[in-house]
């Protein structure tokens, strides 16, 4: 291109006229040289007297000055069209130069945001790409005489082929519609994945002349989307689906059982290896989840089993079907025992396990998974006998294990006699280690049993319609300990209070809000209310508007126990969340390079999505880093702090006080 500019600059120095005249000047000055020449030999060898020399002369520069006018105009006009040919030359390769850079600089656009853009003719069947579209798609050529699915139809992945191709005919018959496409194309010797999208171009009498589309390839987001599916549904170390996943294959099993004219029976078996926490300790949690993943395995070659799901360390959800008869499950469980039993006696495993089976049948101990599930949980919880390893659900048993009625009586006397309390758990800051929340958590000490579990006491409390009443116990429990305190009402620390699934459905819990915050004794910003992703498992339009309804009167919302099981991408687009707490099993699991990339993914997402994130039971310095490394937003766990009483917590929560490691 140098040499055009260099030619460029010669042609438009170059004037045709001036170069003309110059040339003429000089073609006169020789005539006129050559005629004193040749009259000064004439002088010399022709006599004076010879009049005719004049006109001789006369007619020599006659001749002389016209014969240079007629080359003149002549030269003139041959330079005028050779200039013309040679600037029009010019002018067209400058005008490819420039489409040439237009292109290039459009193909780099393409390149950095990845998309592609094509378009495709209605009427001539001829497809427009885009070099960016071209690469993607294996077509390397601008235009085509196939539609934008016909002409990469080999390249399309054979499991995605008719699907791809009956979208896009369904868009070209209802012609009013946004077309949209996702499938897997080859390129490169592997499969990468294509979103494409297209809309209609209308002429003035509003007939659709051609399609204007765009090629996106999502990879990279469809792999994010498999990480987190696997996160969410799949146990990380052992592989295998987690409870959330069982549960959805179970429901999905009761509905087939029901429309089916066979309606045989199904087990469901609750395994809990009753040593893997002393394995863990003796010999590290590395050790205790290549034996738990041991034992998956040996459970996993069972012909007859259905779904086998790992539930945390040491349980196991197991499916069978055709197994209902007292007969066939206790033949079963014998089975189950040797099995794992004979991993010790072949020295596959360094210890002697004992474990215990709970066993459920539908449908006579549940129509629905929740229930099946917990009740094969509660069947274990009724073993004793030294010699007995599984049993089936009772419910005589079962309650007469628990004595359930007297909780329930003893729980509602606490909840009216102020027999309950609350501890507070603080959230750090990672980015100045301040105090910034603190969660109110419940206690409850019973006086025959001495201190009761939450996990324990809050079913019960939902079971008995207590619930409710416990939750505005807490609220105005809480308003009540910041009032009475100075320093710590004007710290306006945020307060974190767990709702239930039966609070969302309760239509007066708002009513009763909106009054606290009329009479001026609570402010919704510095309120954060926790739920849980297992309450929308079952949950009605009614609840998540009530949720709405909390978030539009200014209160917080964060998701609690994130990834504990019951994980879904799809709650994270509809819940009006501010926050979103990793469970405390994902921190376990940090030395693991696998999951501290899911983990960062997470925390890259919920940022995206405007969450700020906080990681539960962070109990290690490690921990702690790796967290800060991530760019996690809060933390809450032993670390820092425990849950203590208000008066434990006064002195840390100054204004000039630095955190204190307890």
């Amino acid at each position: 291109m140098e040499v055009i500019e260099k030619l460029k600059n010669k042609i438009e120095e170059y004037d045709p006229s001036q170069a003309s005249f110059i040339l003429i000047l000089k073609y006169l000055i020789v005539g006129f040289i050559w005629i004193a020449l040749f009259e000064y030999f004439i002088d010399i060898f022709i006599p004076a007297d010879q009049i005719h020399s004049f006109f001789h002369f006369t007619n020599e520069v006659i001749f002389i000055i016209f014969s240079a006018v007629l080359i003149y105009f002549l030269m003139r006009r041959t330079l005028n069209a050779n200039y013309k040919i040679s600037k029009s030359i010019i002018d067209k390769v400058e005008e490819i130069k420039n489409e040439e850079d237009k292109i290039k600089k459009f193909n780099l656009i393409e390149d950095m945001i990845d998309v592609g853009f094509w378009e495709y003719d209605l009427q001539s069947g001829e497809l427009y790409l885009s070099f960016w579209a071209q690469n993607k798609l294996n077509i390397h050529q601008k235009y085509t005489s196939q539609g934008p699915i016909e002409s990469i139809k080999e390249y399309i992945h054979p499991d995605d082929r008719q699907e791809a191709q009956n979208k896009w005919e369904l868009f070209l018959e209802n012609k009013n519609k946004k077309y949209s496409n996702i499938f897997r194309v080859e390129n490169n010797s592997e499969y990468i994945y294509i979103k494409h999208s297209g809309r209609f171009l209308k002429d003035s009498d509003d007939s659709a002349v051609k399609v204007i589309g765009t090629t996106t390839e999502i990879t990279r987001e469809k792999k994010l989307e498999d990480k987190l599916y696997q996160l969410a549904y799949y146990d990380d170390f052992t592989s295998l689906p987690n409870e959330k996943y069982f549960l959805d294959k179970l429901e999905q099993q009761i509905r087939a059982v029901e429309n089916s004219q066979n309606k045989d029976g199904f087990s469901v078996f609750y395994i809990e290896i009753m040593d893997m926490d002393n394995i863990s300790n003796l010999d590290g949690s590395l050790h205790g989840k290549e034996t738990a993943q041991k034992i998956a395995d040996t459970l996993n070659r069972d012909p007859e089993l259905e779904l086998i799901s790992h539930y945390y360390g040491d349980k196991f959800l197991l499916l069978y079907n055709r197994i209902s008869e007292q007969k066939n499950i206790k033949a079963k469980a014998e089975e189950i025992y040797q099995s794992v039993r004979m991993l010790w006696k072949e020295n596959k495993i360094d210890y002697f396990l004992d474990f215990k089976i709970g066993i459920t049948v539908y449908p006579s101990n549940g129509k629905d998974a929740k229930t099946l599930i917990s009740r094969a949980h509660h069947a274990l919880h009724t073993i004793e006998a030294s010699n007995q390893f599984y049993q089936i659900y009772d419910k005589k048993i079962y309650y007469a294990k628990l004595n359930n009625i007297q909780l329930k009586n003893d729980l509602r006397k606490a909840v009216e006699s102020e027999g309950l309390s609350l501890v507070y758990q603080p959230k750090i800051d990672l980015k100045n280690d301040d105090i910034v929340a603190l969660e109110a958590l419940l206690r409850w000490q019973h006086p025959e049993f001495g201190q009761i579990s939450p996990g324990y006491f809050i079913p019960i409390a939902e079971q008995s319609n207590l619930i409710t009443q416990i939750t505005r116990w807490v609220i105005k429990r809480v308003i009540k300990e910041f009032s009475e305190n100075r320093i710590l009402r004007e710290s306006e620390k945020i307060i974190s209070i767990n709702l239930s699934a039966y609070d969302l459905k309760d239509d007066s819990l708002i009513t009763f809000l909106e009054g606290l915050i009329a009479d001026g004794k609570l402010c919704p910003h510095q309120i954060d209310f926790e739920i849980t992703e297992s309450v929308f498992l079952d949950a009605e339009k009614r609840d998540l508007e009530n949720l709405n309804k909390l978030k539009e009167a200014g209160f917080y919302i964060s998701l609690d126990d994130f990834g504990k099981g019951y994980s879904s991408l799809s709650y994270l687009a509809k819940l009006p969340i501010d926050m979103l707490k990793l469970d405390m099993s994902f921190i376990r699991n940090l030395d693991q390079k696998r999951n501290r990339i899911l983990i960062e993914k997470i925390i890259e997402l919920s940022h995206e999505l405007d969450f700020q994130v906080v990681a539960e039971g962070v109990e290690e310095k490690i921990e702690l880093e790796i967290l800060k490394d991530l760019n996690c937003d809060y933390v809450q766990g032993y670390y820092y702090y425990r849950p203590k009483p208000l008066a434990e917590l006064e002195s840390i929560i100054c204004y000039d006080c630095n955190i204190q490691h307890l």
